[in-house]
C-alpha cells in the first residue's frame, strides 16, 4: 500500500506519513505490532482503534502532575490516523475508548470525525469512558460494555471562583429558586432564600444555559450521525437527565435511555483482547492518550512483503 502524504509525497509505511509532517511530532500516534491485536484486526478484516489514557499521572514539577485529557494533540492524532484510515479504504472499525474526557470543543469534534469518516463502528468501554469519552464512545453503531464498565452524563463543565462545576448545577438550582416565587411575592420569602436568588446573574445564567444547548447540540449531532432516530430526546437525557457529572451510567442504565448497549459476554473473545489492549498502556507514564491502531490492509501488505522477503532469500540461497 502507497500512501499519499503532503506535496504528493508517497510513503510505503504508514508510520512514513506521521513521521513526514513536523506538527504531528506532538502527537502520541503509533501503529500496533503485538501479535495477538494484529491477528483480530485481520480475522475480522476490520481496523482497531485504541484510544487510551493512562491511569499513571506524569510529574511535571516537584509538586505538579499532570493526566492525559483530551485535547488538542489528540485532535492532531485522530486527524493522522483517520488519513490513514482513508488512504487504505477502512470503513470498519473496532474502537476502544478508555478516558476521562477533556475539552467539549476537542471532544466534539474527534467524535464527529471519526464518525464522518467510517461507516460502521463498534466501540469497546472496557472500564471508563467518561464525559468526553463518553462522546466517543457514542460514535459507535454498537457499544460494548461490561460489568465494570461505565459512561457518565454529558453536562458541560465550567471553572466558577476557582473550581470546576457543572453548568447544569446553576440551571438546577435556577428552577428550584423559581418555585420558591411561585406563591409568594420576593418579601414574603424567607430571608435565606431571597439572598440565595439575589445572588443568581443573569448574563452568567444565560450563558451557562447556551453552554448546555451547544452540548445537547453537539451530542445529538453524533447519535445522528450514528444512525439514533431518538437522537435528540437520549442527548437531552445525557446533559441534563442526571444529577452530578460523575455519575456512573451502566450498560444497563446507558440501554434505558436508549443507546445500542451489547453486553461483554456476546463478544467474549474481541472482549478478551480489548481488556488486554487496555492493559498494555493503562500505566505508561504519559500526558496524552496512547492512539494505537492496526489498519487490515496495512497488515496484509506486511504480510504479502515478508513472503516476497523470503522468496527472495531463497532464490539468493
Amino acid at each position: 500500500m502507497t500512501l499519499k502524504g503532503k506535496k504528493n509525497r508517497e510513503y510505503n509505511n504508514p508510520t512514513d506519513l506521521l513521521k513526514a509532517e513536523p506538527l504531528l511530532e506532538m502527537v502520541n500516534v503509533k501503529v500496533e505490532d503485538d501479535k495477538s491485536i494484529v491477528k483480530l484486526a485481520k480475522d475480522k478484516n476490520v481496523a482497531l482503534i485504541a484510544f487510551i489514557a493512562p491511569y499513571v499521572a506524569v510529574r511535571i514539577s516537584p509538586v505538579e502532575e499532570a493526566r492525559a485529557f483530551i485535547g488538542l494533540p489528540d485532535e492532531f492524532g485522530i486527524e493522522a490516523l483517520i488519513e490513514l484510515l482513508k488512504q487504505a479504504g477502512v470503513k470498519k472499525a473496532y474502537l476502544l475508548v478508555n478516558s476521562p474526557g477533556g475539552a467539549m470543543t476537542s471532544s466534539y469534534k474527534i467524535a464527529k470525525a471519526i464518525r464522518s469518516n467510517l461507516e460502521y463502528i463498534v466501540t469497546f468501554v472496557p472500564h471508563i469512558a467518561a464525559s468526553g469519552g463518553t462522546l466517543l464512545a457514542l460514535t459507535g453503531n454498537e457499544i460494548v460494555m461490561g460489568s465494570m464498565s461505565h459512561l457518565t452524563p454529558l453536562d458541560v463543565q465550567i471553572h466558577y471562583k476557582g473550581t470546576t462545576i457543572s453548568a447544569a448545577t446553576f440551571m438546577r438550582f435556577f428552577s428550584r429558586a423559581s418555585k420558591w416565587f411561585e406563591r409568594i411575592k420576593p418579601e414574603e420569602a424567607p430571608y435565606p432564600q431571597r439572598a440565595l436568588a439575589d445572588k443568581l446573574d443573569p448574563f452568567l445564567m444565560e450563558e451557562w444555559s447556551g453552554f448546555l444547548d451547544t452540548a445537547i447540540s453537539y451530542v445529538s449531532e453524533i447519535l445522528k450521525l450514528t444512525g439514533y432516530e431518538d437522537s435528540e430526546e437520549i442527548a437531552q437525557k445525557l446533559v441534563l437527565g442526571f444529577p452530578s457529572h460523575g455519575y456512573v451510567i451502566t450498560r444497563d442504565r446507558a440501554r434505558e435511555i436508549g443507546l445500542n448497549v451489547r453486553i461483554s459476554e456476546e463478544f467474549k473473545q474481541m472482549w478478551n483482547i480489548m481488556r488486554y489492549w487496555l492493559s498494555k498502556y493503562i500505566f505508561e507514564e504519559e500526558m496524552t492518550h496512547c492512539i494505537r491502531y492496526v489498519i487490515p490492509t496495512a497488515v496484509k501488505r506486511s504480510q504479502d512483503t515478508l513472503k516476497e522477503e523470503e522468496d527472495a532469500a531463497k532464490e539468493r540461497s
